[in-house]
């Protein structure tokens, strides 16, 4: 039987326990398993048997990023509905462990968190009460790993067992690439603000103009900005010292 919208609210909302029986043995296989049950409970619908057998395979090894895992439950659970044969399944699940591991640490850990760290830091340095910039973090870096939680599921419940040319296909490298760029400029921009706030630092020429500048070094050579804003601090310090 074809899973129901609300099966897939509720695997989604599992999805956020993946890791809650985390081992060294089977890893996240026991919350994939947990995550997949709605779905697996509808597809083999009026066959316990059946079901039991489907969580106990899905059980077994496996692990990615947990904000990704929701892309294997959808796949999973299509090669499920479209009856594949358990050797498929597992050669498909060991299969998705690396890709699904690596794209999610570069998106959601090299690009999203720091970029969202930062936005919020300057917030806080340009005058907003701690709890605002927290809180600010907290919304934002929240609403969009759920958002990709959202997508991975529904792009492998589309794709199946061709979601692997899903995931080539999709913007995720991109995305990643242009967080990384754009968290860079912040830490610059970050680094130009601080400089402000230094002892002595309405004395120097340039104050007005160095976040400017440092935002456009940051744009032009992205690669260098955590040296040119290291750089920047330094420079500011024996400017004050002097």
């Amino acid at each position: 039987m074809r899973p129901r919208r609300r099966d897939f609210a509720r695997a989604i909302l599992r999805s956020f326990s993946i890791q809650g029986s985390w081992n060294d043995h089977t890893m996240t296989g026991p919350g994939l398993a947990h995550a997949l049950a709605p779905l697996l409970a509808r597809i083999h619908a009026g066959d316990p048997a059946a079901f039991r057998r489907a969580v106990q395979r899905h059980s077994r090894a496996f692990n990615a990023h947990p904000y990704l895992a929701p892309v294997a439950i959808g796949a999973l659970a299509r090669l499920e509905f479209e009856g594949d044969d358990p050797d498929t399944l597992s050669r498909f699940r060991s299969a998705l462990r690396a890709p699904l591991g690596a794209l999610g640490d570069g998106v959601a850990w090299a690009g999203w968190r720091p970029f969202c760290t930062s936005a919020a830091a300057i917030g806080f340095v340009l005058g907003l009460d701690a709890g605002v910039a927290a809180g600010a973090f907290l919304v934002l870096y929240n609403a969009g790993h759920v958002a990709l939680r959202i997508w991975g599921l529904r792009c492998g419940w589309r794709s199946g067992r061709s979601v692997a040319s899903a995931l080539k296909r999709a913007p995720l490298r991109r995305l990643e690439r242009s967080l990384v760029s754009a968290n860079q400029v912040l830490i610059g921009v970050l680094a130009a603000l601080l400089i402000g706030q230094l002892p002595g630092a309405g004395h120097v020429p340039w104050r007005d103009g160095s976040a400017v500048i440092v935002a456009l070094m940051g744009y032009l050579v992205p690669r260098h900005i955590s040296a040119v804003a290291m750089a920047s601090l330094l420079a500011a310090c024996a400017v004050w010292l002097l």
